[in-house]
């Protein structure tokens, strides 16, 4: 969600907000600055900032009213969770004073918290922001990349930990209730184990379609016009086919690119020709993208995959020539329509129904994976002997010297008490958060992605995960919920089109700045990367395979952003 706003409170002197920030509102101690932003609803006690539905009727809920700031203030958050849901950041302050944060679970927009300390002092200032530029604007300096959290989280890929990308930031995660000077999470918080069902029930395809659609529905009827990025896929497909019956205007748009590794035009005309909706057809430059642009905005984590950067800018382009005040997508359709590439599914099986299930369970996993049955189950044993681990591990590329544990997460802590499929299910959300706000598009124009929605995920928790894949197909359950409305091309349809030609040919042309870049870089420098091992790659000594390449390039991004972070313009191009 497009909002840049921070909330805080000094002991001492307020600083003077720079141009083009404003005071939005106070609650209790608490003031709170923005631009661009609307406070939604303010009643005193409690304020709500982004979009907010009623988790009954899928209704928006555009005023809080004073009964429903009470109820939240003596439930500490828990009310709100249990009756709201959406893309939204709610406020409140308690008869002590104290100010509450509360971000919505799963798809809250990022936001951050630090303390400031005076000189031989104690703390003189909290703030909690989602922008940068505005933290900085109140006098926190944030400048200062924590080699730690940015080993971490290219050593556990798409891990997002409390623990930030800055020195002294920290994450409020989504679900997350937190003191705005006392940071630290709060009993009431979302978990997503308080939703899995012991034992799962068996799903109804009807029931889980009901769901997706009103919450597609509701998202729908919160905008004017809507660009949707239709991949042809499964999931923007489904998404497609619940805003068929929009009365207001709204498009779809799919990518191709040069290569056909990239071109879906099939599958997308497919969908918008089946459900009578028009199409626009972005063909994407050929030329590779610069894998060394210039610093975009200040974040406070790195963002998305920078070779993607020119395809970003045309998607909003896109857009905006559309006159959408929102860009939909089936960004998170993998988590909450079970897709799982592992056995877990199968040892969930054995555990409530026996090994009959289990079997059958097995044979299904071998299918997605494209394996036979005699290895699903080997892997099956040796999951059910030694456990399977509750995040990847990618160390390719890093130096040793240096190797974080894994970060501590709040959802990992009872993870275990659950069987694997389900555990991966609750895990498998995780990853989906960068792709929420890590790309430019997201902070010019609401994306929106309707299938990592509170009410379908927490639904998702308690069916069967073995139930997801059954007959070998994946998203099983959510294909025969959509079955009458799709076509049989993407019914069918079990892969999805890659864009390797886009990014490859940034790597071979760049070999030289990107050797300059990394080599001598800040990463270097904090003893993060494998510089040996890199620089024989960049060099043509050692072969580069796919998987170096890009690890080179996602390297070559969090180089930049670590540079743009601590404003160190020194460093050789």
């Amino acid at each position: 969600m497009t909002l840049a706003i921070a909330f805080f409170q000094f002991d001492g002197p307020t600083p003077t907000l720079p141009g083009g920030i404003v005071e939005l509102a106070r609650i209790g101690p608490a003031r709170i600055i923005g631009k661009e932003t609307t406070i939604l609803s303010n009643s005193g006690r409690a304020i709500l900032v982004g979009h907010a539905f009623h988790r009954e009727t899928y209704a928006p809920c555009p005023v809080l009213d004073a009964d429903a700031a009470d109820k939240i203030v003596e439930s500490e958050g828990a009310w709100a969770i249990r009756n709201l849901w959406g893309n939204y950041i709610l406020a409140w302050v308690d008869a002590e004073e104290q100010v509450f944060i509360l971000r919505a679970p799963l798809t809250g927009p990022a936001i951050f918290c630090a303390s400031k300390v005076g000189s031989g002092a104690p703390v003189t200032a909290h703030c909690a922001f989602t922008d940068l530029g505005l933290a900085r604007a109140l006098g926190f300096a944030l400048d200062r990349p924590d080699a730690g959290a940015i080993d971490a989280y290219l050593r556990y890929p798409l891990l997002r930990a409390p623990r930030a990308g800055i020195e002294g930031v920290a994450e409020i995660l989504p679900g997350e209730i937190a003191r705005l000077d006392r940071p630290g999470r709060r009993p009431a918080s979302w978990l997503p184990w308080d939703y899995a069902t012991e034992p799962p029930v068996r799903a109804d395809p009807a029931e889980l379609a009901g769901i997706v659609r009103n919450c597609v529905r509701a998202w729908s009827g919160r905008f004017a016009r809507i660009q949707l990025e239709l991949s042809g896929g499964i999931d923007s497909s489904i998404v497609a086919v619940c805003l068929a019956d929009r009365t207001d205007p709204w498009r779809a748009l799919t990518m191709v690119t040069a290569e056909p590794d990239g071109d879906e035009r099939p599958y997308a005309r497919a969908v918008t020709d089946g459900i009578g909706a028009p199409l626009a057809e972005l063909m994407l430059s050929p030329e590779p993208a610069d894998p060394i642009p210039a610093a975009a905005a200040l974040r406070v984590r790195p963002g998305g995959f920078g070779l993607i950067a020119p395809t970003d800018l045309a998607l909003l382009a896109s857009a905006r020539e559309f006159g959408a005040d929102a860009i939909f997508s089936g960004t998170a359709g993998d988590g909450a329509f079970g897709y799982q590439t592992s056995i877990a599914p199968a040892l969930d099986a054995f555990h409530y129904r026996g090994l009959r299930a289990a079997y059958g369970a097995a044979r299904d996993q071998a299918r997605i994976m494209d394996d036979n049955i005699w290895s699903a189950l080997r892997h099956g044993l040796r999951g059910y002997i030694r456990g399977i681990r509750l995040w990847p591990v990618d160390e390719h590329l890093l130096s040793r010297r240096h190797a974080s544990p894994r970060p501590g997460h709040p959802w990992f802590d009872d993870a275990k008490c659950f069987p694997p499929g389900i555990r991966r299910y609750g895990l498998g959300i995780l990853p989906i958060q960068p792709f929420l706000d890590g790309y430019g598009r997201s902070q010019h124009l609401p994306k929106i992605a309707p299938l990592l929605a509170q009410p379908l995920i927490e639904y998702g928790l308690g069916v069967p995960s073995w139930q997801w894949g059954e007959g070998g197909v994946n998203r099983a359950l959510a294909r025969e919920a959509f079955r009458a409305e799709l076509p049989e091309i993407v019914l069918n349809r079990r892969s999805k089109g890659r864009i390797l030609s886009m990014f490859l040919p940034a790597f071979e042309q760049n070999r030289s700045r990107l050797a300059g870049h990394l080599l001598n870089g800040w990463l270097a420098g904090a003893g993060l990367l494998d510089v040996d091992a890199i620089g024989a790659k960049l060099s043509g000594r050692e072969r580069a395979d796919t998987t170096d390449m890009l690890r080179i390039l996602q390297f070559a991004d969090i180089e930049g952003w670590a540079r743009s972070v601590a404003g160190d313009g020194g460093f050789a191009r």
